[in-house]
């Protein structure tokens, strides 16, 4: 008879203030025993991705960090009133202002969990500030940004963005939107140089390195991986660009897919994209649906809502959920050469400072604990269980058990 196998996985997401991304943080765990699956948990049965909690996924990045930066500002405006020019200084406030309103707009649209698309009203909005930062300090690094960042991606508004990275290549924001804007020009080179100074600055840090490295090593040869946030995308493309892992894997961040020339180039590479222009959540159930031939894998970081149309053709490998319509045959051994070979599990030893992505990893013990169980490897079984204990905080398993 088929053994059922019982997936746990704890979606959880928190908000942070505005100017505080949430950043994959977790909420305290609920707790899990090890045959079943814990309080709110996310089940898979038979492989699949069954969603039935009401808590929000855990994403690496469910917004990107705000544009206006109070402390910078204040001391950008301390240095700008040494000049002493009264006119100008209100100038420059009026512009602070705006620009920071702009900010906050997008910064919203961001934190939509079921779409990447702004709201026609966020559109507006931004695009009504833009034109205001324009009539106030046209020649200013704020506006050339913010009429990019407007136009979400598109690339027709490129030479903006190129003037906002001349005049102020220190800015983390003006270097995430260059990174993406050398990313999908072609030009990695570039978007190697400053995704590296993101690094040493730790913008990316060492931590999303590490998790993303790990998730790169979750897809199979000549796949596509799927991401959402800024953590993910920039955490694979560091990765792939400076450390040359995993060029193989073509990382499609659902973020970048607003851009019209960037869904051109996906089509030129062989990929059906759907009609629609709105990227939801609607867009990457018909994407995935429309590429099954591409060996499609998704972040796991991507919110819940957007898993949870897909949830019987989504099956747990490493760190990602693979798109299909059955689990691999070699799923098993390839769980198991992940975990005890191939991944580098940053933060997840004892004695280090456990990553805040530890419970991404959830899925894949739970699996291999399954496993064991069947099998009756009681030496296997008790090293899962040791490492999903440490996960989750608990006392170390004495005994193993069934």
């Amino acid at each position: 008879m088929k053994q059922t196998i019982f997936f746990s996985f704890l979606f959880l997401f928190s908000f942070i203030s505005f100017g505080q991304p949430p950043n994959g943080y977790l909420n305290k765990p609920q707790s899990t025993n090890h045959l079943g699956v814990g309080e709110n948990a996310t089940n898979l049965s038979n492989g699949q991705l069954n969603l039935n909690t009401n808590i929000e996924s855990n994403t690496l990045i469910n917004m990107d960090s705000s544009y206006f930066k109070l402390d910078q500002k204040l001391e950008e405006r301390e240095n700008f009133g040494a000049q002493d020019d009264t006119k100008d200084l209100r100038e420059y406030d009026k512009s602070l202002q705006v620009f920071s309103a702009f900010s906050l707009v997008r910064q919203n649209s961001k934190s939509n969990k079921f779409q990447r698309t702004p709201l026609a009203a966020e559109q507006a909005e931004m695009d009504s500030k833009v034109k205001q930062l324009e009539l106030i300090s046209p020649n200013s690094w704020e506006y050339q940004l913010a009429y990019y960042s407007a136009g979400n991606y598109n690339l027709e508004r490129s030479a903006a963005l190129e003037k906002a990275y001349e005049m102020n290549q220190e800015n983390v924001e003006v270097q995430k939107q260059y990174v993406s804007l050398k990313y999908m020009n072609g030009d990695t080179l570039s978007a190697q140089n400053t995704l590296s100074m993101m690094s040493v600055n730790e913008v990316i840090s060492l931590e999303v390195e590490s998790y993303t490295s790990d998730v790169l090593t979750s897809c199979t040869l000549n796949s596509t991986l799927i991401t959402h946030g800024f953590e993910d995308t920039y955490g694979a493309m560091l990765n792939q660009f400076s450390h040359q892992q995993r060029m193989d894997v073509k990382v499609i961040s659902l973020d970048f897919l607003q851009s019209p020339q960037y869904r051109e180039k996906l089509t030129e590479l062989g990929y059906t994209l759907p009609k629609s222009t709105k990227i939801d959540v609607a867009y990457l159930g018909q994407f995935c649906a429309l590429n099954t031939d591409k060996e499609i894998f998704l972040s796991v970081t991507i919110p819940r809502n957007y898993l949870e149309p897909l949830a019987k053709k989504l099956f747990p490998v490493g760190l990602t959920f693979q798109y299909a319509e059955n689990p691999a045959g070699d799923l098993p051994i390839r769980q198991e050469t992940l975990w005890f070979e191939q991944l580098n599990k940053y933060g997840l030893t004892e004695g280090e400072v456990r990553s805040k992505f530890a419970m991404n990893y959830m899925p894949m013990l739970m699996y291999l604990e399954q496993k064991y169980i069947r099998e009756e490897n009681e030496v296997l079984l008790l090293q899962i269980r040791e490492s999903m204990d440490q996960i989750l905080g608990k006392k170390a398993t004495k005994k193993s058990g069934y």
